[in-house]
């Protein structure tokens, strides 16, 4: 798979010039506006590598260490120890000296989406501030997200990384950029219709991929301002309310007893019978067979 982006550039030759693959990366998984890779014991010595389309966010996983790079007519030094980060904006060839081999994870964001999530908020220009050994739990918080989904990728994981692209870009422009806030922008909500839009659209497809884009869109909302406004209206993620009604529609299909266990995966939109057993356990306490055993009883 090309690890292509919607800048009409591509991380493909920045993942070749590494002297190494990931250990675990999303590129299988068909995320649209970001790409997460875990690398365990990189060594970067005179390692220079290409301009990318992306910007680039790596968080330090394990192994300390001394970092010196140069990007942009500037050379940043740090000693970055696991917790840490670095930012480079996107379009920058880099040149790189680690002192040790380095556990990282490696984070490409769409900068389409940055100025998407910029648009809504109210910013004119702003720049990303580059930077390593970066102290920001909000960069270690968001890699236990992704390399959860990394080991083990869960139902919806479009969707999940669609909402993890937009609060990273907006985590970005607040934290990380020069960017300084104007009037102050619309309320995030949406109305009681935009609601029953949403959800119907929901109810109506939730045999298939659902992504961000796809639901946002049938409210007409942006899919930025979709995600904050449905959270504030349910009191959970798009992706949380997604997994809670395939969860209560097979129970329904469980209930009838009239399919087998792989069509009703099927029809709730799990990819396998096995991993539709694995979500209902961790959601019910219990296989489909038992509870569709103790339904009929």
């Amino acid at each position: 798979m090309i690890a292509a982006d919607s800048t009409g550039g591509s991380t493909a030759a920045w993942l070749r010039g590494l002297p190494q693959a990931p250990a675990r990366s999303s590129l299988p998984y068909g995320w649209r506006h970001l790409e997460a890779h875990r690398y365990d014991g990189l060594r970067c010595t005179d390692l220079t590598l290409p301009p990318t389309g992306r910007h680039f966010i790596a968080i330090h996983l394990l192994r300390p260490c001394h970092v010196e790079t140069r990007w942009g007519e500037r050379t940043h030094r740090g000693h970055s120890v696991p917790g840490n980060a670095m930012l480079m904006a996107a379009g920058q060839e880099s040149t790189w000296q680690c002192s040790s081999p380095i556990d990282e994870l490696h984070v490409f964001l769409d900068p389409l989406l940055v100025r998407e999530v910029a648009d809504e908020i109210g910013l004119g220009s702003f720049e990303l501030v580059d930077g390593v050994a970066l102290i920001d739990p909000a960069f270690a918080d968001l890699a236990r997200q992704l390399l959860a989904e990394l080991e083990g990728p869960g139902l919806g994981t479009r969707l999940f990384a669609d909402t993890a692209a937009r609060a990273l870009a907006l985590h970005l422009l607040r934290h990380h950029s020069n960017a300084r806030a104007g009037e102050a922008p619309a309320r995030l909500e949406m109305t009681a219709r935009q609601l029953r839009v949403a959800t119907e659209f929901i109810e109506a497809h939730l045999g298939e991929e659902l992504t961000l884009e796809s639901i946002s869109a049938a409210p007409a909302m942006s899919p930025f301002r979709f995600a904050r406004a449905f959270r504030k209206a349910t009191g959970q993620s798009p992706r949380q309310y997604v997994i809670g009604r395939r969860i209560e529609r097979a129970k329904s299909l469980l209930s009838a007893g009239e399919l087998e266990l792989a069509d009703i995966a099927n029809r709730v939109g799990f990819a396998t019978q096995s991993h539709f057993t694995t979500v209902f356990r961790q959601r019910c306490g219990t296989t489909p067979k038992r509870y569709r055993d103790r339904c009929r009883s």
